[in-house]
């Protein structure tokens, strides 16, 4: 009977207390656990870059298993020898410590736990009864909460080993410079010694102090045998005296970067390999040398791994440290004018609506469009020129004209779909000059956008984890038109070649792309091969333009430079040719597909699925008399003697164009003038106002443009503005007009009775 009393009060009070600790541990929860420093790592496990905690301590998180087992040995047998067997609270060592400080009157022992040490290093307070009884119910609360090995990594990320250096790890990197791991038995026995008194013991300030304690502490553990002879020999050769040295950083740029993308992680494994890191660091530094003794301070450079679509290096500058340039903003992800370097994803746009081929005609003459006067580069104009030569030599003037045709909303969609997002705060202020690098994007966006190229249109984000499981892509567009943009862009016959390209001799074939912004403040070149992609920038990043700084010569050698140093193959082609790419004959004149009457033929590729299948427009047979001196239609050939006559109608504005810089062309004659039909055919084709288009004036005399092209047989037009006469014009002269806000219709009457009208808004800020 008294045993089973015994036994229900054995209970009882254990219920007791297990209830009374559950209540306990609900109003006092455990506190959160200590932030650690993040550790960033490359590809390869190499250390990159460590950060301080939020309350500025370095604080590396030291895993259990990271321990040599000679340590834990060590450990164990100083601070807590059965601490995988006791719940928290070693009972023996507690009535063992209070006998000892009963009989002696003061604390001579503690009987802490590794588990109390890790609750007082928590929640540090005063060595109090107390203090200690808090210590105890906190141990309980942590072996409830955590397993053994969370509290000992815990232990070992927490200890403090001297100012501001927490855990084992952290005291072997900035005391020794070595991993954990690679320390000798001397070292990892002072660093157990460290914490009886972190300040007082450190080896970089008290060294005689901590050498004196490693003698004295040690002989127990010689005397167990725990320590052996060998381990005599270590003691004796390793000094106790460190030079506390600031850890090895590299990649500044791309961990700060790392920092923002991860919030909660202490170890982050990434993509950067830092072989080619170093390698990159090294040209750009090289490069920018010469640079900046012309006024040009800033570089950057991001690879992307095609495949995985891993960053592989990422350099925001060539020296973080160098305030005096600026060197601690990261180019990479600053705002930048890309130049010309949009016109790619401009063409694959009309590649997948059917209207370009590299073969394709453009028309580079001078252009006004929405009151946006475009103009090349060097102020000249060719006239006509195929697709592939307009990409290659960066024309301006046939980008804005493809950009108007395609429409602003369809080219800022595909962007959008090709990461960039820097674009959408600019939508409502971006129109026809974006093109031309009248926007703002980041390196980072753009070297992403064209490894889609290289990945045949499929567009990923890049990644900063170390992952090269399959890539979740996207179709942005056609493989067909990645091939043909390609093709265009991987040509060696170009004026922006750099002079390095030929004396490269691990160079791969490279498609690349240049660009240079608006007053040379932005000097771009982008490029890929089958491995890799990279994207450079050179400019100031205080907006400060160079008259040197041109893509081609500040930029593109830089590029190849990277290319001839990081590839391992020598590959013959960059993408193959897909199955929807074929090659057909394209008359010269128009690079549409030709009729009998072409005369010059040649070569162009184009998709099957996608391109247009429309048919030579320039060349046209005509009915003309036989002196050569008039032209006939069916409506007036009546029984007059003819001969057929092929010749070529090209645009009117072309044919202004050539009339205005004296070039000779052909024209059929003129029409029979007793002919009775009407004249037919297409209106003067009005530049300026834009139809459909809101102006948004800022002042009240700001007057608008209203201007027509019309074909050379037009001599004058006439301007009607809401059926009010406006005024008489010779044929594609301008004429200025000061609007109050309202609707208006605008109409153009040429000399042959043709008709154009477009309908316009205009409001007043």
């Amino acid at each position: 009977m008294k045993l089973r009393k015994l036994l229900f009060s054995v209970l009882a009070a254990s219920g007791l207390f297990c209830l009374s600790f559950f209540l306990l541990s609900l109003m006092y929860p455990l506190p959160d656990p200590k932030p650690y420093s993040l550790v960033v790592y490359d590809r390869h496990g190499t250390f990159l870059h460590a950060f301080l905690t939020d309350d500025e301590m370095w604080r590396f998180k030291t895993m259990a298993e990271e321990i040599p087992p000679r340590f834990k040995k060590l450990l164990f047998n100083k601070e807590d020898r059965y601490f995988y067997y006791h719940p928290g609270i070693n009972p023996f060592a507690v009535i063992r410590a209070g006998i000892q400080n009963l009989v002696s009157g003061k604390r001579i022992s503690g009987a802490s736990t590794i588990t109390m040490q890790v609750a007082r290093l928590l929640e540090p307070k005063n060595r109090t009864w107390g203090g200690k009884l808090i210590e105890m119910f906190r141990a309980l609360q942590l072996e409830w909460k955590y397993s053994k090995d969370e509290i000992l990594q815990m232990y070992l990320s927490m200890i403090p080993l001297g100012g501001n250096i927490e855990g084992l790890q952290s005291a072997a990197l900035l005391y020794y410079q070595t991993p954990l791991e690679r320390l000798n038995t001397a070292q990892l026995f002072d660093l157990i010694l460290i914490p009886n008194n972190p300040n007082g013991l450190r080896p970089d300030k008290f060294p005689e102090r901590l050498h004196q304690e490693r003698i004295v502490r040690s002989r127990l553990f010689f005397q167990k045998n725990i320590l052996d002879r060998n381990d005599s020999i270590v003691f004796a050769q390793t000094p106790t005296a460190v030079v506390r040295k600031p850890l090895e950083q590299f990649a500044p740029h791309y961990c700060l970067h790392i920092k923002q993308l991860v919030s909660q992680r202490t170890q982050y494994t990434t993509s950067l390999d830092l072989p080619i890191q170093l390698s990159v660091e090294r040209l750009l530094k090289n490069h920018l040398r010469t640079w900046k003794l012309f006024g040009v301070q800033n570089g950057g450079v991001m690879v992307i791994e095609n495949k995985t679509m891993r960053v592989a290096a990422y350099a925001g500058s060539d020296n973080f440290s160098d305030s005096a340039s600026f060197g601690q903003v990261d180019a990479v992800q600053a705002l930048r004018s890309p130049g010309s370097t949009l016109k790619p994803f401009l063409y694959a746009l009309h590649m997948d609506n059917g209207t370009l081929t590299p073969k394709t005609r453009l028309l580079d003459v001078p252009y006004d469009a929405e009151g946006y006067s475009a103009e090349n580069y060097d102020g000249t104009y060719a006239g006509s020129v195929f697709a592939d030569e307009a990409l290659c030599k960066s024309l301006n003037v046939p980008m804005v004209r493809l950009l108007k045709n395609a429409g602003l909303t369809s080219f800022a969609l595909l962007l959008h779909n090709l990461g960039f997002q820097s674009l959408e705060s600019q939508r409502e202020k971006m129109g026809l000059s974006m093109i031309l690098g009248g926007c703002g994007v980041k390196l980072e966006e753009l070297t992403a956008a064209y490894a889609a190229i290289a990945n045949s249109g499929m567009y990923a984000p890049p990644r900063y984890t170390n992952d090269t499981s399959a890539v979740q892509r996207t179709r942005i567009f056609s493989d067909a038109a990645a091939f043909m943009i390609t093709e265009i862009l991987s040509g060696v016959h170009r004026p922006d070649l750099p002079n390095n390209f030929e004396s490269a001799v691990n160079l791969p074939v490279i498609a690349f792309k240049t660009g240079t912004s608006y007053g040379r403040r932005d000097a771009w070149t982008m490029g890929y091969s089958a491995e890799y992609t990279v994207g450079v920038w050179v400019g100031n990043v205080t907006n400060k333009g160079n008259p040197d700084l041109v893509g081609s010569k500040s930029a593109a050698p830089l590029l190849v430079d990277i290319f001839n140093s990081i590839s391992h193959k020598n590959q013959k082609n960059i993408l193959p040719m897909p199955d929807d790419i074929n090659t057909r004959d394209v008359c010269a004149e128009s690079g549409k597909l030709p009729t009998p009457r072409c005369k010059h033929i040649i070569e162009d590729f184009y998709s099957i699925t996608h391109t247009l299948g429309k048919f030579c427009d320039v060349d046209n047979e005509y009915l003309i008399s036989v002196d050569g001196k008039m032209q006939y239609c069916a409506s007036c050939i009546g029984n007059h003697n003819y001969k057929s006559v092929t010749y070529q109608d090209y645009p009117k504005e072309l044919l202004n164009y050539w009339k205005k810089i004296g070039k000779s062309y052909t024209l059929a004659p003129p029409h029979n003038p007793a002919c009775q039909r009407l004249f037919a055919g297409e209106g003067p084709k009005i530049i300026s106002p834009t139809n459909a288009m809101t102006y948004l004036l800022t002042y009240d005399d700001e007057q608008i443009a209203f201007q027509a092209s019309s074909g050379v047989d037009v001599h004058d037009q006439c301007w009607y503005l809401n059926n009010q006469f406006l005024g008489r014009v010779n044929a594609g002269t301008k004429i200025f007009k000061p609007l109050v806000s309202g609707q208006y219709v605008a109409s153009c009457l040429d000399n042959k009775g043709r008709l154009s009208i477009v309908k316009i808004l205009i409001k007043h800020l």
